[in-house]
């Protein structure tokens, strides 16, 4: 089964001024969508009426995950997924914090000023009955302690997994970069026997910067995917491009292609 994923912060709606504006730009980020038409899509940053609007424009994806409030008002870690391809058979949210089962909850020793979420989903696929475990977070941008603890967080919750009949992929927003502690916390083997491998690192370091400052010169590699070893990556890149004379977004989206199964 061939897999084809995107991790794509959206930018929350500020709302932003000029070609910026979400409402300007959702249009742009639509037809790239439309355009790589991917099986699954971790997304950072979407409030409620974004989401909504990507619902309204792409008719054959579902999403799940809630905000990291807990209200719906928040920004969220939303899974897209296409519904014709995949179906969802469970899917939950849980925090960065030392309660991370608590919705908003922030361990102020971590040092974030907003609260972190994970939302994650399994699902199978509909004509090859595959199934995949997704992980999508947004670690913090300003504290180093925050991204930290929050990789080692997620790590554990992976490791008490059981995959044996599944594929395992995490997308997200690291706000850190190759080779820091939060990224090569995830490349450790996990003690269910899994290891995962960033989708980008094969390729020049120029080719994976992702955060743009809605400019065309993206300055910092802090968004990838990291898969399966037990999947075959086929193909990565960051598109770092306009759509319809637009940048989408403050952030460059990370699209791969995954190959699950015999």
């Amino acid at each position: 089964m061939l897999l084809k994923i995107i991790t794509f912060n959206l930018r929350y709606d500020k709302p932003d001024p000029a070609q910026n504006n979400w409402r300007v730009r959702r249009a742009a980020i639509a037809s790239l969508l439309n355009y790589y038409s991917p099986d699954l899509m971790g997304t950072q940053e979407g409030k409620a009426h974004q989401l909504l609007d990507l619902h309204r424009m792409l008719p054959e994806y579902q999403s799940v995950g809630g905000d990291r409030t807990g209200t719906g008002t928040n920004e969220h870690c939303a899974i897209f997924y296409h519904r014709r391809r995949l179906k969802c058979l469970e899917t939950g949210d849980f925090f960065l914090s030392e309660t991370p089962e608590i919705p908003g909850s922030i361990t102020a020793s971590w040092g974030n000023p907003h609260p972190r979420m994970v939302t994650w989903a399994v699902f199978e696929g509909i004509d090859e009955a595959k199934k995949i475990v997704f992980y999508n977070t947004h670690l913090d941008y300003r504290s180093a302690t925050a991204r930290e603890l929050g990789a080692k967080l997620i790590t554990e919750r992976l490791s008490q997994l059981d995959l044996t009949d599944s594929y395992l992929f995490v997308t997200a927003d690291f706000n850190a970069t190759p080779g820091s502690l939060p990224r090569t916390t995830f490349e450790r083997p996990l003690s269910n026997g899994i290891k995962l491998y960033d989708a980008l690192a094969e390729i020049p370091l120029e080719k994976q910067l992702s955060f743009n400052n809605f400019t065309e010169q993206p300055t910092d590699a802090i968004d990838t995917i990291y898969y399966d070893s037990r999947s075959r990556l086929q193909q990565a890149k960051v598109d770092q491009q306009k759509w319809e004379g637009l940048i989408p977004s403050d952030h460059f989206p990370v699209i791969g292609e995954f190959l699950i199964g015999s």
